[in-house]
């Protein structure tokens, strides 16, 4: 009996034992499983800083480039700019020369709208254009002192014009020195032939003679065609 009794309690205490055994595996598996929880909340949290630091990266990259571009665009703008002025003709800065034909259009207070063509065909400095000059009219005044006589071949044609006729005469053309500066001293020359000045109607040209007394040693004096004006065209004066 005090056997049997004996048995029972080893008996009771195994499973006490193997209970507690039991226990401490569950809680350490419990463990387990919140630490590998937490190394993947862990991990999660790593891998979202490093997508949105690869994000931001890009975005700075995209905006850097976007910068660059519009750069390089306003650039290119500039340079198109650049040449389109470099283009342009009959201006001060780029004068005609003889043989280069030019169409202007605008409107003009007396005729209305005006499209017309305008070309120098010669240009005649020194004793030649003072031999002209003074057959043209014995009257005609000598240059003074220092000056000299050139006189300016051109062509013109009125394709359109809404008052006619066109009056073309010399005082619309001005001489301007290398220097920038405007030959005002009036003269007059009559007899010259063939003389520019004339009424035109629309469809009508006209070739002659104008001319202007400048100082000898004006090494690049220049013609202004209605200068101030809306047609305003600029020709070399000693090609």
């Amino acid at each position: 009996m005090k056997k049997l009794l004996l048995n029972s309690i080893l008996v009771a205490a195994a499973l006490v034992l193997i209970a507690g055994c039991g226990e401490e595996a569950s809680i350490e598996s419990v463990d387990t499983d919140a630490d590998s929880q937490e190394n993947t909340a862990t991990e999660t949290g790593t891998e979202a800083e490093d997508d949105a630091g690869t994000e931001d990266q890009d975005a700075t990259e995209e905006s850097s480039a976007d910068n660059d571009a519009s750069e390089e665009e306003e650039a290119s703008e500039e340079e198109n700019s650049d040449e389109e002025e470099n283009t342009d003709i009959g201006t001060r800065s780029n004068p005609l020369t003889i043989g280069e034909r030019v169409s202007i259009e605008y409107f003009d207070i007396f005729h209305g709208n005006v499209s017309m063509e305008i070309e120098m065909l010669e240009v005649i400095s020194g004793d030649e254009a003072w031999d002209m000059v003074r057959e043209g009219n014995q009257f005609n005044e000598e240059p003074g002192e220092g000056q000299e006589y050139i006189l300016a071949k051109f062509h013109v044609a009125i394709n359109e014009v809404e008052e006619e006729p066109f009056d073309l005469y010399h005082a619309q053309f001005d001489a301007v020195s290398t220097s920038g500066n405007t030959y005002d001293d009036f003269i007059s020359v009559s007899g010259l032939e063939p003389d520019l000045s004339n009424e035109l109607y629309e469809g009508a040209d006209r070739e002659g003679y104008t001319y202007f007394l400048v100082d000898k040693h004006d090494e690049a004096p220049l013609i202004a065609y209605q200068r101030r004006g809306d047609a305003e065209v600029w020709f070399e004066l000693r090609p």
